[in-house]
């Protein structure tokens, strides 16, 4: 089977609104003010993204937040004045950034990743919104999420791996789709199959996901696949699920990580979203991270 690039759907990676936990965010580095940026700025990152530090590169004409993505960037939020694009990578000028706390929205490869970053010397207060008022939830039926997993292993440039999915229906109808696998994988590029449109999930290591911002009934079965495409070849992994559905998880047992139960709590390391449960963290989709 042939390698499949298709950059089709835009899709997004804010799955919920929460306030977010400066406190848990380091300090960015400051690489070029000599100490004059130093324990100024913070970034909650979206999934996939990498932010380096402060820094003026020579594409650069001012000082500001190196950051890159997946795939080359084709718009940001800000006002033109407040970045440069070097391909993948941009330099987010520290001039942009007046207020506490600002949203950005960046372009990349067809999907679009949504951060905030912290100025401490910023105007405004921080934001405590924790998301939704009672009553605005989209009406599409029963909205309680859950999560089917599944695991297959696949002979990948000559070895067996193991890939563990999962299909969650979110609060608000949309599917959120993970996929991770164990070991490394030459020239790794994962997508999903949704009715036949590809999509390229973004990674971080070995783990790939992304929500779209199309919703699903509950019983509803679109068709559905993973490709891994690698360097010569792809592997092909079928998935049997039910849109709505939960089961248990390969290795362990399914949690509800939207209303997380009581004796867990949420945190938040490297600008991510995580679910802390009797020592074990778990990723937004309940997930445990390894």
């Amino acid at each position: 089977m042939k390698k499949i690039f298709s950059f089709i759907a835009i899709i997004s990676f804010s799955l919920m609104s929460y306030a977010t936990d400066w406190s848990s965010i380091e300090w960015l580095a400051d690489g070029a003010g000599d100490g004059a940026y130093a324990n100024k700025y913070k970034v909650e990152k979206a999934f996939g993204q990498n932010v380096i530090n402060i820094q003026k590169p020579g594409f650069a004409a001012a000082p500001g937040i190196y950051t890159n993505f997946p795939a080359g960037i084709s718009s940001c939020s800000l006002d033109a004045a407040g970045y440069v694009i070097d391909g993948a990578g941009m330099i987010l000028y520290l001039s942009a950034f007046t207020a506490k706390e600002t949203a950005v929205s960046v372009e990349a490869g067809g999907v679009t990743y949504d951060f905030k970053v912290f100025y401490a010397d910023g105007t405004g207060d921080i934001s405590d919104d924790p998301g939704d008022e009672p009553g605005d939830e989209p009406q599409h039926g029963d909205l309680t999420p859950a999560t089917f997993y599944g695991r297959d292993v696949k002979p990948v440039a000559g070895s067996d791996v193991t890939f563990d999915w999962s299909i969650t229906r979110n609060a608000d109808a949309t599917l959120t789709f993970e996929i991770s696998w164990t070991g490394d994988i030459p020239g790794v590029v994962p997508q999903v199959s949704i009715d036949g449109v590809y999509t390229t999930l973004p990674m971080q290591g070995t783990l790939a996901r992304f929500t779209t911002k199309e919703t699903y009934t509950d019983g509803s079965k679109p068709a559905i696949f993973f490709l891994i495409a690698y360097t010569g070849n792809a592997a092909r992994i079928d998935v049997d699920y039910t849109v709505g559905a939960s089961n248990t998880k390969p290795g362990g047992s399914a949690i509800d990580n939207i209303n997380a139960p009581a004796k867990t709590r949420k945190v938040i390391e490297n600008g991510q979203i995580l679910i802390l449960k009797n020592g074990i963290r778990y990723n937004a989709l309940g997930t445990e991270i390894r």
